[in-house]
């Protein structure tokens, strides 16, 4: 099985979509220094009142999680995830699939954990880029804190992804499923950052992976596992729940 994962993620590497989600987010490194560059300064004042910063280094990891990230991994995903199995069944391979001794759930699996770890990869890539060329295009950039404020969004990102994969089975076809991660992801991401601008909405929000992909720009100045892993193992179990439940659907759909 793990064999399959990873020859099915050098796969999907290889493909063509895969090579267009790693130019977008290149295209984010380095376009957002830019966007930056001259912000208004009722933003810049706004960021300061949520985050009670109003440190330039605060101001851009606002900036690269809400419009960067957050928007990345509310799209990513379903180009990734939203054709688990179904690709298969409309191409007849699921038939053959399925008299194979390796079941449709444990192949949904594999699968969907491939799609996280491409996912995982341009997410990691992305990062490493952006702390080699954000220090001299950021005031006050710092690395170590931006590594680790975006290893907590990592975690967001899979979760993202298994969603998707597991959106696809639950509605059996490719657009319908594709279209519903799209909404359901695009007012997760709107929902995300609310708590910073509305305290007293802040628990609540917390059942958002979102939210809590993006807990750290509230703890910029003080980052540590206290803060990162209490999200990290939350998005975790999300996660491992979420492709668990997509394995049992998987284990219905009819070749």
């Amino acid at each position: 099985m793990m064999r399959l994962l990873w020859l099915d993620y050098r796969a999907a590497m290889r493909e063509r979509k895969t090579w267009l989600a790693g130019a977008m987010l290149v295209y984010a490194v380095l376009s957002i220094p830019v966007v930056l560059a001259q912000p208004p300064p009722h933003v810049r004042e706004a960021i300061a009142a949520w985050f009670h910063d109003a440190d330039p280094f605060v101001v851009f990891m606002f900036v690269w999680i809400d419009l960067a990230m957050n928007k990345a991994i509310a799209f990513l995903p379903v180009v990734l995830a939203s054709t688990v199995l179904l690709r298969e069944r409309d191409t007849g391979v699921l038939a053959i699939l399925a008299a194979k001794p390796l079941s449709l759930a444990r192949y949904f699996v594999v699968r969907t954990g491939s799609a996280c770890a491409v996912m995982a990869t341009l997410h990691v890539g992305s990062q490493l880029l952006g702390a080699l060329w954000f220090p001299g295009q950021v005031e006050n950039f710092r690395p170590g804190v931006f590594l680790a404020a975006m290893s907590l969004h990592l975690f967001a990102a899979v979760c993202a992804t298994a969603c998707a994969a597991t959106l696809a089975v639950a509605t059996g076809r490719r657009g319908a499923s594709a279209l519903l991660s799209l909404m359901i992801f695009g007012i997760l991401v709107g929902m995300a950052l609310v708590g910073f601008y509305q305290p007293a909405w802040q628990t609540a929000t917390l059942a958002n992976p979102f939210t809590l992909g993006a807990l750290s720009l509230g703890h910029l100045g003080a980052l540590g596992p206290g803060v990162l892993l209490p999200p990290m193992l939350a998005l975790t179990a999300l996660t491992v729940i979420t492709i668990a439940a997509g394995a049992r659907l998987a284990g219905r759909m009819e070749a």
